[in-house]
């Protein structure tokens, strides 16, 4: 933890009105209600008016207190902190209690299956999204193991499910230490673009983040804090890598070669849950000439975080998220830096975005009951509404709109946002604002990105590369640029979701052939986690997995909660092994595809050129659905959907 993030941390030394007064005009506020209704049952705070706040052009719409009512709940919230009793105990709140309090937060009816979707967003249970025995323990099959492939979030999830359920296993993790793309990048300036309390484990309740956004080492330290506590931390085998699993219908177990602190190894497992990650295997530059340059060239996955930038010449080629969080950084200390774009994106504000959690809000999340919860809870419920963003109006389009109101509206309100960034430079607004439409592709934060085009030693550059050449780049125009560092900030392979390791199931077919076959369009999997013919093959954040919105790590607990379950059935029926049904897996993504069709995904604008449209021109990324759909699909494993041996 650095200097600042522990004084950010610290108790203030002395709490009196004026300190909770400044912890308060930096909170939400209708959090703040909920909570102090939670912690006192006062039922007038339910009443206490409120008003509907339209935000990014009207995408988003905040509920918040009235401001003929913010006086009175601050002053009833600070009598409460000044004179909150020592003993005071909080209480988890029975789901019809919590229901209702969910519908008096944004004075809104909820259906069953909404109800169902947020039950756990607030995170009151211990252990929200937990695996369970139908009874007791049953005595386990004798040697039954499972490998989990990859220590960052998804294999921390899967494994604290299995601690959970004392399930034996192993986590392979070919680094030599955990965090997944958190170890993995170490590019300048990286950190994560959605804020901590949705980018967190919902059963670990108020981590004491510095920043609103944490830096990668953050995040890094956090799930070594989750993985030593949960127990997970002890199995997880280092230095780890796994090159290929086969599986044997005779014995039902996976036979996996690896390469274990450089030696090879044979390891045997009944289940196999593949947590390698969506973004794992980098996007190489392939550019005539690059084999003669006489710089360096470093893909951003790459960075050490040791490179040197100070009065060099720099290329940074891509504009996608890396490219834009990284150019602030390398642009205060490089003596030049070349800004190569392919296609403009939307890229949008983001509040709070790069500030450190001040000591009076750390302190207002640990003291007032039950406020980090509704913060989690305000955070996550506001994003629900911008699932709309993507979906096409045909009415509002046959009368000469774009999309529908409210993407038309978040376009018009990035624009201006574009514009008011550039100032008193208009020529470079049509080559940053974009043709398609907002959400067609991922929406990126600006880390200052817009203010460090406008500086003296930074170039946007439009043209197309032609090739590399000793010195530099030259460009379709002729042009050519020196050069002595290139960073390719160009992603990654989103096919090779399972890389670097090779799975053959029954028939001795591996994954990855059957996923490069034009008639099948690409990876796909049922309910993004299983795959005829893979018995016991799991995967997290597999084929049509991303999220419209919402918090990616619910889903890693969604995802790891369905795994165990389904290993529960398998144990618990006393089978070797089960594979999703057939006539299960073409059902679903028969449907899968037809919803993906009236999404904005295959916007004529974004589809080239977009890593969630896939060489065969199919959307093998996000799930169509929106989230409240999607997670009843999730709910609970499904026997009758699997035929177990």
């Amino acid at each position: 933890m650095t200097e600042e993030g522990r004084l950010a941390t610290e108790a203030p030394q002395q709490v009196d009105a004026a300190f909770i007064n400044r912890a308060l005009d930096d909170a939400d506020l209708n959090a703040l209600r909920l909570a102090l209704y939670q912690a006192t049952e006062d039922e007038s705070l339910l009443e206490l008016p409120l008003k509907t706040t339209p935000m990014y052009g009207g995408a988003l719409n905040q509920t918040v207190v009235a401001e003929e009512a913010v006086a009175t709940l601050r002053d009833r919230v600070t009598e409460f902190l000044l004179n909150k009793p020592t003993d005071f105990t909080e209480v988890k709140p029975d789901d019809a209690r919590l229901r209702r309090m969910y519908e008096a937060f944004r004075n809104e009816e909820l259906t069953d299956r909404d109800w169902a979707y947020r039950r756990d967003l607030a995170a009151f249970d211990d252990h929200p999204r937990l695996a369970q025995w139908a009874g007791a323990r049953p005595a386990l099959p004798e040697g039954f193991h499972v490998a989990v492939i990859g220590a960052g979030f998804g294999g921390i999830a899967v494994a604290v499910q299995l601690e959970h359920l004392g399930i034996p296993y192993t986590v392979y993790e070919r680094r030599s230490e955990l965090g997944g793309t958190w170890s993995i990048n170490a590019y300048p300036d990286v950190r994560v673009d959605t804020t901590n309390f949705l980018y967190q484990f919902f059963f670990e309740k108020n981590y004491p983040w510095t920043e609103y956004f944490a830096r990668a080492g953050e995040v890094r330290e956090y799930l070594e804090h989750v993985a030593k506590k949960y127990g997970v931390f002890e199995h997880i085998s280092f230095d780890s890598d796994v090159k290929e699993a086969v599986f044997d219908a005779t014995t039902g177990t996976w036979s996996i070669d690896a390469v274990v602190d450089g030696r090879p190894r044979r390891l045997t497992a009944n289940a196999v849950v593949s947590a390698s990650g969506l973004f794992a295997t980098p996007k190489r530059l392939d550019t005539p000439g690059i084999e003669d340059f006489q710089g360096e060239i470093v893909h951003t996955a790459e960075c050490t975080g040791d490179e040197l930038l100070d009065g060099r010449d720099v290329a940074i080629i891509g504009n996608g998220s890396t490219g834009v969080q990284m150019l602030s950084h390398v642009r205060s200390r490089a003596r030049s830096v070349g800004v190569f774009q392919r296609t403009p994106q939307w890229i949008s504000p983001r509040e709070r975005y790069g500030e450190p959690i001040p000591p009076e809000t750390r302190w207002l999340l640990d003291t007032m009951p039950y406020y980090w919860n509704w913060y989690c809870y305000s955070i996550a419920t506001l994003r629900l509404g911008g699932q709309v963003l993507q979906e096409p109006d045909p009415e509002w389009q046959a009368a000469g709109g774009l999309v529908n109101e409210a993407n038309d509206g978040y376009r018009e309100s990035l624009v201006q946002y574009i514009k008011a960034k550039l100032g008193n430079r208009p020529d470079l607004w049509e080559k940053l604002i974009p043709r398609h439409a907002p959400m067609a592709r991922r929406l990126i934060v600006d880390n200052n990105w817009y203010a460090s085009l406008l500086e003296d030693n930074v170039e946007l550059v439009t043209e197309t590369i032609e090739r590399f050449t000793p010195t530099g780049i030259r460009t379709v125009d002729g042009k050519e640029r020196p050069y002595d560092l290139v960073f390719t900030a160009t992603g990654f392979s989103t096919q090779k979701y399972l890389w670097p390791t090779t799975y053959r199931g029954l028939g001795e077919e591996t994954l990855e052939d059957r996923w490069s076959d034009p008639g099948g369009g690409g990876p796909r999997a049922y309910l993004s986690i299983t795959v005829p013919d893979f018995p016991n093959l799991f995967i997290m954040y597999g084929p049509n997995s991303q999220n419209r919105s919402g918090s990616l790590i619910v889903w890693m607990e969604t995802w790891a909660r369905y795994t165990a379950e389904a290993l529960v059935a398998l144990i618990e029926g006393g089978h070797r092994y089960l594979t999703v049904r057939d006539e299960v897996f073409e059902d679903y993504n028969r449907r899968l595809d037809e919803a993906l069709l009236s999404l904005i995904w295959y916007d004529p604008g974004s589809k080239d050129r977009n890593y969630y449209v896939n060489e065969f021109g199919r959307q093998q990324v996000n799930v169509p659905w929106r989230l409240e759909e999607y997670h009843e699909l999730l709910a609970r494993f499904k026997p009758e959907d699997y035929d177990f041996a």
